[in-house]
This record gives structure tokens, C-alpha cells and sequence, in this order.
């Protein structure tokens, strides 16, 4: 599984939780992935849920997966607030993160979904500056250009990738 980092002491010395968000295609490869993130908070854009949705009636594994984790969501949604965030099983929260129109109108529009995802990224790094933030997705050239707008960003290996090794957004 994904190891994120220990927490990091802020200035006052307390520890603390990272951002994590997740691509379609981390939910579509590995539908137990919410797990992976230890007691971080775990969030979802909303254009996700909207991507997954396209894949639940394929007969294959990505539609498996995709009518899997929606259910998944929906149980924690059943617990509390998805905006506001749910404590899942592992000390860890699962929030939905709602579009607020911060993409980059220069981005090519052939990608409008990736666009919209990156925007929820940007806008949720902005709402939260202190708080370390990790673009998890597999698609490569995703993260180049999420490392273009200053966006730490990860590929989602958990038999091989150690989250400690990536970089919190803070240095001493």
C-alpha cells in the first residue's frame, strides 16, 4: 500500500495531515485505494465522480471498479458530509471537491476534464495554503502539467511507490 509521510510538524509543532487528490484512473486501477493514504485527508473532485460515472455499465474491470468505489463513496456519504469531509475507518477523511472555476482558460480544450480536475486541485491548494498537497494520478503527461503549475504530483503505484519520499511543500 501507499505510505504518505509521517505528518509534519508546523510552526507550533503540532502535526500536520496532507491533501491528497485523486485522479479517475487511481479509482479505476485500484478500487481499494481510499485506504492507502493513512490518516490523511483524501479528496475526490468532483469531475471524478462525474468520469466514473461514465465507466459503471462496462462489464469489464474498470466497470467493476468504477460501480465499486462509487458505492464505497456513497456509504461514507450515508456518515456525513462529503464537503465538509467523513473520518474514514483508518483515522483518514474523504472529502468531494466541487468545482469552483479556477482552469486555466488557456488549456487545450481537448482535455476540458482534465482541465476541470487540475481547477479543483488549483482551487482547493488556494483555500488551504498551509496544508500540503499531492496530485495523485497515473496518467504522466497529468503531472507534468501539474508540476507546471506548481501542483506536487505522484503516480499511484502502491506495490512499489513510498509517499515519504515525496516532497510535503515545506523545507527547512
Amino acid at each position: 500500500a501507499i505510505k504518505a509521510r509521517p505528518r509534519l510538524p508546523d510552526a507550533s509543532g503540532v502535526s500536520m495531515k496532507k491533501n491528497f487528490v485523486l485522479d479517475t484512473n487511481v479509482l479505476l486501477h485500484d478500487s481499494n485505494c481510499l485506504h492507502n493514504f493513512e490518516d490523511n485527508i483524501v479528496n475526490i473532485p468532483i469531475h471524478v465522480i462525474e468520469e466514473l460515472d461514465g465507466f459503471k455499465r462496462d462489464q469489464n474491470e474498470l466497470g467493476r471498479n468504477s460501480r465499486r468505489v462509487a458505492r464505497e463513496i456513497d456509504g461514507y456519504r450515508i456518515r456525513g458530509s462529503l464537503e465538509t469531509g467523513v473520518l474514514l475507518d483508518n483515522g483518514g477523511t474523504i472529502r468531494v471537491q466541487v468545482a469552483d472555476g479556477r482552469a486555466n482558460a488557456t488549456f487545450s480544450r481537448s482535455h476540458a476534464m482534465d482541465n476541470a480536475i487540475l481547477g479543483c486541485v488549483i482551487g482547493l491548494k488556494e483555500r488551504e495554503p498551509d496544508v500540503p498537497l499531492i496530485f495523485v494520478t497515473k496518467d504522466t503527461n497529468l503531472r507534468i502539467r501539474a508540476d507546471a503549475l506548481g501542483i506536487a504530483s505522484v503516480d499511484y503505484e502502491p506495490e512499489r511507490k513510498d509517499l515519504s519520499e515525496v516532497y510535503s511543500g515545506t523545507a527547512e
